[in-house]
């Protein structure tokens, strides 16, 4: 008997497992294979058992090693029970395959930076602080930015949104929060974070425009703060934890009294219908969307709930047509590395290696990076002893 046709011996909770945790459906699984749905429902009764060449299709299927199909029972993996921030409007539906492999790695890089770090015998210093819903949001945000040494002025000074995005992100990953820019779909969302285990960690979505992530990442460091990942549904509680969270978000980047005492609002208080180039205007001050100005104003009162709503409508639009372009320019392996990475984890990385806690090969595994870039990764992200 050729070793290809010998039936294995898998366990049925794991073959229904490692479909389920990759978003696929029987009828994908038999479609993949050629074969028939009734003799995949079987291996996962089983009543039948898959051959070593099935299993090395379904392998590669669900990108699972082949040794996981080995496993008396599922792994031990934290299941996806994630906020998800998702689009105005949209429909939720299962995630897809790309969503749950940007879980998958998000998960993965957060559980080997403890793992670093363990062995290079550290401490895990996270200062993010504790937040509970009875807390006041603007109090809380007036509280993180200290914590994150931010002054209003300097925030004023920064050359442009992007910028803006940059140093936030880089304040973020030194409170001790791994922030990783992954890319899934982004109908499906814009952002989530895992907030449990000893290094949390804040994903954003690459798909996602540069100023709708400065918010996002944000909104998310509110579920950090309450300690709490969040599971996205349309209960009660999941809207208070969402507005809580939006709402902190909106007072950190645009301070309340900053907002009120900003030239063209002080000149305009009896306006309610506001101009897109004065909002552009304030957007450009504080380095938000026009669509965080707008909400800001409707907060202290100086908008009214329709005009607000008739133009997100207006820009929600836009976007999606801004989504569906393609992205120009040349992309530089080294630099999507880091931005991909966070420079925490790819630093953590490169000083494990130096170090020698962990091989080369190691760290083109860890980054998803050619080694014949590292050179330029670590001038990007320099170890920091």
């Amino acid at each position: 008997m050729r070793i290809a046709s010998q039936e294995i011996s898998v366990a049925p909770s794991v073959l229904k497992w490692a479909r389920e945790t990759i978003g696929k459906s029987i009828e994908d699984v038999a479609k993949r294979l050629d074969l028939s749905e009734t003799v995949v429902e079987k291996w996962e009764r089983g009543e039948k058992r898959p051959t070593l060449k099935q299993l090395r299709g379904l392998s590669t299927f669900y990108k699972r090693s082949l040794a996981v199909f080995f496993l008396a029972s599922p792994p031990q993996e934290a299941p996806p029970s994630i906020d998800f921030r998702t689009l105005p409007k949209t429909v939720r539906k299962p995630f897809s395959e790309k969503t749950l492999l940007a879980m998958r790695r998000a998960r993965r890089l957060q559980s080997l930076a403890e793992d670093m770090n363990k062995a290079l015998e550290r401490k895990f210093r996270v200062e993010i602080g504790q937040a509970t819903l009875s807390d006041d949001p603007q109090t809380l945000a007036s509280r993180t930015r200290k914590r994150l040494k931010v002054l209003l002025e300097a925030q004023f000074t920064w050359k442009d949104e992007a910028a803006a995005f940059t140093e936030w992100k880089r304040r973020v990953e030194e409170s001790g929060a791994l922030v990783f820019e992954l890319s899934f779909p982004i109908q499906e969302g814009r952002a989530f974070s895992f907030a449990e285990a000893d290094l949390p960690a804040i994903v954003l979505n690459s798909n996602d425009v540069i100023i709708a992530r400065t918010f996002s990442l944000f909104h998310e460091y509110g579920h950090l703060l309450l300690g709490q990942s969040g599971i996205c549904d349309l209960s009660e509680e999941g809207k208070v934890v969402e507005q809580f969270c939006n709402r902190f978000a909106g007072e950190l980047l645009v301070p309340k009294q900053a907002l009120l005492d900003h030239p063209l609002v002080k000149i305009s208080r009896a306006v309610t219908a506001w101009s897109e180039e004065d909002l552009q205007q304030i957007a450009r001050q504080f380095k938000v969307s026009r669509e965080v100005i707008l909400r800001r104003l409707l907060v202290v009162g100086r908008t009214t709930e329709r005009f607000y709503q008739q133009k997100r409508d207006e820009w929600e639009h836009k976007l999606k047509e801004q989504h569906k372009r393609p992205k120009g320019g040349r992309r530089v392996p080294a630099k999507q590395c880091v931005r991909q990475n966070g420079i925490s984890f790819t630093s953590l990385v490169l000083e494990s290696a130096r170090l020698e806690k962990i091989t080369y090969r190691d760290v083109s595994d860890y980054l998803s990076v050619g080694l014949k870039h590292l050179a330029a990764v670590e001038m990007c992200a320099p170890i920091t002893d």
